[in-house]
C-alpha cells in the first residue's frame, strides 16, 4: 500500500463515525477491566504505545477517570478488528507501523530476553510534534498529507469518542438525563446542565 492510499483510506474510514448501537455495545463489552488485555488486532508492543499515547491524551484527574479507566485502548483495538474493512484494516495498520518508525520502535515482537522500554517522555514528545501545534504548522502537515500527523489525529480522535461514550463518562461525569423533561431554549449551558455537554 502507498502513503497517498493510505491518508486517503485514513480521512475516510477512521475520522467522526456514527455511534451505532452496535458500536455501543462493543464499548459497553470493554467497559469490565480483564485480568490481562490480549489485543485482537494490534500486536502486543502495539497496544502497549496506543496505552501510551491514549493515557498522554486522556489521563485521569483528580475529577475524572482517564481514558485508561474506561478501557480505550481495548476499544479502539476491537473497533478495528471487528468494524473496519480488511483495506481499512491495511491503512491503519499502515500508519500505525509509521507511528513506530517515528517512535523508533520496531514492528516485531520484541524478544522476551531483552523487553523494549517505552518511555513517556517519547510518546509525549511525538504528541507535542504532530498535535500540539499552530495552525500553520497543521495545515502544513496536511498539504504535505504527513502519515504519522494523520494517524496520531485519528487516534487522538477515536480516544476522544470512544471515552465520551462509554458508560462510566456518559452517566457520570456529562450531563445525563434518559427521559428528557421540558424543552427550555434560550437558557445558558451554566444554567441547564451546569457548564456540562450532554452524554447524548
Amino acid at each position: 500500500m502507498n502513503r497517498r492510499d493510505a491518508l486517503k483510506g485514513m480521512g475516510l474510514s477512521l475520522g467522526y463515525i456514527i455511534a451505532t448501537p452496535t458500536i455501543l455495545s462493543m464499548l459497553q463489552s470493554c467497559s469490565t477491566k480483564a485480568e490481562k488485555w490480549v489485543p485482537l488486532f494490534h500486536s502486543d508492543i502495539q497496544a502497549l504505545v496506543l496505552e501510551g499515547l491514549v493515557d498522554l491524551i486522556l489521563p485521569k484527574t483528580k475529577d475524572t477517570p482517564g481514558a485508561l479507566d474506561v478501557n480505550v485502548p481495548k476499544f479502539i483495538d476491537l473497533y478495528v478488528a471487528e468494524a473496519l474493512t480488511d483495506e481499512d484494516k491495511e491503512t491503519y495498520k499502515f500508519g500505525f507501523e509509521a507511528v513506530m518508525d517515528e517512535l523508533g520502535i520496531p514492528n516485531v515482537e520484541p524478544d522476551p530476553e531483552q523487553p523494549i522500554k517505552l518511555k513517556t517522555e517519547d510518546l509525549d514528545a511525538i504528541l507535542s510534534k504532530y498535535l500540539r501545534i499552530s495552525k500553520a504548522q497543521r495545515l502544513a502537515y496536511i498539504t504535505e498529507e504527513h502519515l504519522v500527523f494523520m494517524t496520531l489525529l485519528t487516534i487522538r480522535d477515536q480516544t476522544v469518542w470512544a471515552y465520551k461514550t462509554s458508560k462510566e463518562i456518559g452517566k457520570n461525569v456529562l450531563a445525563y438525563d434518559p427521559v428528557p423533561g421540558e424543552q427550555k431554549g434560550c437558557i445558558s449551558v451554566e444554567e441547564a446542565t451546569g457548564g456540562k455537554a450532554w452524554s447524548l
